[in-house]
């Protein structure tokens, strides 16, 4: 993460929900760009579990309007 942001990221999670083995959040994530501006995106995590322990992770973001 050090490489990719200039600061890390800020989540707001709107939404947690769970059946069976996924967890999914649904929020939205600032960015700041090289020059330090701040963009909000819409974002969605989906991970499945598998015997405890993450078994994979589908992450889905999304410019905002505004």
């Amino acid at each position: 993460m050090r490489e990719t942001y200039i600061d890390p990221p800020k989540f707001e999670v709107s939404n947690l929900i769970s059946e069976d083995n996924f967890v999914i959040a649904l929020g939205k994530i600032t960015l700041k760009d090289e020059h330090g501006t701040s963009t909000e995106y819409d974002y969605c995590d989906v991970w499945q579990l598998k015997e405890g322990k993450l078994h994979e992770l589908k992450a889905y973001v999304v410019k905002t309007d505004g």
